[in-house]
């Protein structure tokens, strides 16, 4: 992904012509390492997305509105008290870097005018968020350094903002990059052009090359048309090259997004309305599925140890199962002893006689331990027998009950992917707690949190509903449905309770076959083509004996064989 200073200088040339004079109303940190501005500019109301995640660093505006916290961070905080109602004076790219400068007019609580600068270094693992006063000392950092060897900087307050050094030509510098390109002797030029000018990534000079018409293996170079392309890319936006978009593959997935067709790449191009637009497309979904798992990490390898435990704690109980196969044996020895006293006497090691148990009744020999009496031997291998038959009750409970865990556990990972909210996943804490897998909750869910509910879908004027945990399916399934709702699973997969609310009426097979693809889809079986899934009528669903939340048994199920589908546009707010 391009993600170098032709890209963002388009990017702070767009966001200036459409942010510069807005008015910032509000202003959220809904994670670690990103903030939001809410700004009312020209009429209209934007989200302005700022954030330095050292995987996914990024600034556009969106349309995506996350949870945010109950409680603020100091970060947020310190924003807030100095930028709300504050002016946009200027969105630019500070010193032809991938910095940004948001130049703010605000007041302070005394009413003086003053100019603030919110500074967004998007340099990968190096990125970050300041606030800086008009002369440049930093107030705040997002990410605080004491002093950075890579960097030779410190980033604490009340510390002079520096900038990180650079050692390539910088963009402007026309003259610098006509003689770059004089001492040109050949070999890969958009390599070489990289090594040489800051901020531009290879692939951005692969198209410069490209539409230059630049022919590498000519020398001397076309030198003058070459810098023309450079200084038309550094400064794209406004010219009649400049159109957003992002690349697709066959199937119409979003691949990279781009300041305008990248052509030397034979990619297939969709246009963008702006430059956000396709930002947003290429890291939204990256951006969700990583916070995800970062909130979730505890979680997964939590579900991973009681997994591992449990099945180290079935392996040996069939250790044991196996012990219990010569129970049988034991018994029928000391059956053998006790009717062979007469002819045995202590000091005998070995007992020769008929197996009456076996019908061709063939000659066996027991061995006998010399140092007890016949009848002693005889009474430990009954001995032996019980033990191990009070045993084999035990195991086979046992690994009834284990085998059950693990079940349960694979429902609780399965619906793990599908939560997002805070709400959700402390639900699914709370699961993991109750059965033993964590030893103390991690998190304490504010009263005031929105509690989590369930996916909601509107098809054919049909309200159907997916649960995203075991607590929301036990919930949906006994206390929501109806006993006339339809209620659908998987069938051989982990997934979710689905109902489908039929306010007394019988839904047609198309809906049925809806509700169906979304149960689907939110199983373990959404990646196969075919997924069976039954269905029934709620009041023929009841509570699994074994009392764990989500766990059923049903009857009078009909089968139907889907394809998994999420149908995102029948989603419905809830």
């Amino acid at each position: 992904m391009p993600n170098d200073l032709v890209t963002l200088k388009a990017l702070s040339a767009e966001l200036n012509f459409t942010l510069a004079g807005g008015k910032i109303e509000k202003i959220y940190q809904p994670e670690k390492d990103e903030i939001t501005l809410n700004i009312r500019s020209k009429g209209q109301k934007y989200n302005l997305v700022i954030s330095c995640n050292a995987q996914n660093p990024r600034i556009h505006l969106t349309s995506f509105k996350k949870e945010n916290p109950i409680t603020a961070p100091s970060f947020c905080m310190h924003l807030r008290k100095y930028l709300t109602s504050g002016i946009i004076e200027s969105i630019n790219i500070l010193g032809e870097d991938r910095i940004f400068d948001i130049a703010i007019i605000s007041k302070t609580e005394m009413k003086d005018i003053v100019k603030l600068h919110l500074i967004a270094e998007m340099m990968g693992r190096y990125s970050n968020i300041l606030l800086l006063n008009s002369n440049f000392i930093i107030t705040d950092a997002i990410k605080q350094v004491s002093f950075d060897a890579a960097t030779k900087r410190c980033v604490l307050p009340s510390c002079k903002y520096t900038m990180p050094e650079q050692t390539k030509l910088l963009p402007s510098n026309k003259s610098g990059i006509t003689e770059l390109l004089n001492d040109f002797k050949g070999g890969d030029l958009a390599k070489y052009l990289c090594n040489g000018i800051s901020g531009l990534s290879f692939i951005t000079a692969e198209e410069i090359i490209f539409k230059a018409g630049i022919d590498k293996n000519v020398i001397p170079l076309n030198v003058d048309k070459l810098v023309l392309y450079i200084n038309k890319f550094f400064n794209i936006f406004g010219s009649d090259m400049y159109s957003p978009c992002i690349s697709t593959d066959s199937d119409g997935n979003s691949l990279d997004y781009f300041v305008t067709n990248y052509n030397s790449q034979n990619l297939t191009f969709k246009k963008c309305d702006n430059l956000s637009c396709a930002i947003e497309a290429l890291t939204l979904k990256k951006d969700i599925d990583e916070r995800h798992r970062e909130k979730a990490k505890h979680l997964f390898n939590a579900i991973k140890k009681y997994k591992n435990r449990n099945q180290k704690k079935l392996q040996k109980a069939n250790e044991k199962l196996n012990e219990c196969d010569k129970m049988d044996e034991y018994k029928k020895y000391g059956e053998l002893i006790t009717s062979n006293l007469y002819k045995l006497k202590k000091g005998d090691e070995y007992l020769q006689c008929v197996d009456y148990y076996n019908e061709e009744m063939p000659e066996i020999t027991i061995k006998l331990n010399p140092q007890y009496s016949p009848s002693k031997i005889a009474q430990d291998y009954f001995k032996k027998y019980n033990k191990l038959k009070r045993t084999l009750d035990i195991i086979l409970k046992q690994i009834d009950e284990t085998e059950e865990d693990l079940k349960y556990i694979d429902t609780v990972e399965q619906t793990l992917t599908n939560c997002n909210l805070s709400a959700d996943l402390y639900q699914i804490e709370q699961e993991l707690y109750q059965i033993g897998a964590i030893k103390k909750m991690k998190t304490k869910m504010p009263k005031s949190a929105k509690e989590g509910s369930p996916i909601l879908y509107e098809y054919e004027n049909f309200l159907i509903a997916v649960g995203k945990n075991n607590f929301q399916n036990d919930k949906l399934t006994f206390k929501t449905a109806n006993g006339g709702d339809i209620w659908l699973h998987t069938l051989n997969y982990h997934g979710s309770h689905t109902v489908i609310f039929t306010d007394g009426e019988n839904p047609p097979d198309n809906v049925i076959t809806f509700a169906a693809q979304v149960a689907a889809f939110y199983s373990n079986g959404n990646q196969n083509d075919k997924v069976p899934v039954d269905y029934t009528l709620k009041k023929f669903v009841k509570r699994n004996p074994n009392g764990k939340p989500g766990m059923v048994t049903y009857t009078n199920q009909k089968t139907a064989y889907v394809r998994p589908e999420q149908y995102k546009d029948y989603k419905k707010e809830n």
